[in-house]
């Protein structure tokens, strides 16, 4: 009951709710529980790490992590685990950590990679891709066949959450994540993660192998799939990676509107990684159009507890990038000050 109760709260976005049905739950188990009523367990112990990093609770997340490995006894249970301690290292700036907890969970399956692949490597990962594209034309991908095998799903599952990691982490390591998931998704067929994959690919081919023409039939796929077939697991993140990043002054306030979007959809989702590269780009866009965020601060109650959860580390750290595109950005300084008091 009690973790029926904490799945409504958290579909509610209640999430502090949820988190006390679901400890109340817990304490009724023992650990002999793991061995007699695992499903139930396992279903309490990974929604309390998942409502302990929607509500921030740094303290407990930094002392240990409460769904081990370890005490995974499926494929699909230690791909969910991988994905917790991923966006968990990730939020706490642990990048090494990260790498290191997804390439151990690749060489289960026999796959090794490196932390830091060569260029021949990811060179022939990219080829692969044309290789399995064949004569199909890419607009033809829209209506291919949805993934039927549950352990690519997973491994799918992982890298999309192991791309974040990877972004930060190294450029050629992120490129090669990207391929990766094009080559699973043209080779198995498509997913919800196959459409992060595809703008995400948009967002690379260009700049990296200069292949802008069909980087953005592929940035376009990825939405369009996302849309018509609803394939909506990733929206946030497909939003926030294929739309235009405004910042310029006269399309700022525009783009605002586009930031909030994908703010608002990565809230409700409790997809918690970009809810706060969202609302770290909403502040850009305030500084860039120079005004000052302490005298208008909104009122919007959403947006103001969630300030006063996150962890400002991760939000400066995208927050940079943004200022990068920037050619004449506001102090970054103003920028930490900000953040660091935790106010909108």
């Amino acid at each position: 009951m009690s973790l029926i109760a904490a799945r409504r709260a958290k579909l509610s976005i209640a999430y502090a709710s949820a988190l006390s049905y679901l400890t109340t739950g817990r304490a009724l188990l023992t650990e002999e529980s793991w061995n007699t009523d695992y499903e139930l367990v396992f279903s309490l112990e990974h929604l309390i790490a998942e409502c302990e990093l929607l509500t921030a609770i740094w303290s407990l997340l930094k002392s240990g992590f409460r769904c081990s490995p370890l005490r995974a006894n499926s494929a699909h249970d230690l791909a969910v685990v991988t994905c917790l301690q991923l966006t968990l290292f990730t939020a706490l700036d642990r990048l090494d950590r990260g790498v290191e907890t997804c390439l151990e969970y690749l060489r289960r399956d026999g796959t090794n990679w490196l932390a830091h692949p060569s260029g021949d490597d990811l060179q022939r990962e990219y080829e692969r891709i044309w290789s399995l594209l064949g004569n199909r034309k890419i607009e033809d991908l829209l209506d291919a066949p949805l993934v039927a095998n549950p352990d690519i799903l997973d491994v799918l599952d992982v890298l999309t959450e192991f791309l974040t990691t990877a972004m930060f982490f190294d450029q050629d390591l992120c490129a090669f994540v990207i391929c990766r998931m094009m080559n699973l998704s043209l080779e198995h067929g498509n997913s919800d993660a196959s459409c992060l994959a595809y703008v995400w690919f948009g967002i690379i081919a260009g700049p990296r192998f200069g292949n802008y023409e069909r980087a953005f039939k592929f940035g376009q796929l990825g939405y369009d799939l996302m849309e018509r077939r609803g394939l909506k697991r990733y929206e946030a993140r497909n939003l926030s990676v294929f739309r235009s990043r405004c910042y310029v002054d006269e399309t700022s306030r525009h783009g605002r509107d586009l930031v909030r979007h994908t703010f608002d959809v990565a809230y409700r989702m409790g997809d918690f990684t970009y809810a706060a590269y969202s609302f770290a780009e909403l502040i850009v866009n305030f500084l860039v159009v120079e005004i000052r965020l302490p005298r208008r601060r909104r009122k919007r109650k959403k947006e103001s507890e969630f300030a006063e959860r996150s962890a400002g580390r991760t939000c400066c750290r995208y927050a940079q990038i943004g200022y990068s595109a920037n050619p004449d950005p506001p102090g970054i300084d103003e920028y930490f000050w900000f953040v660091q008091r935790q106010r909108f």
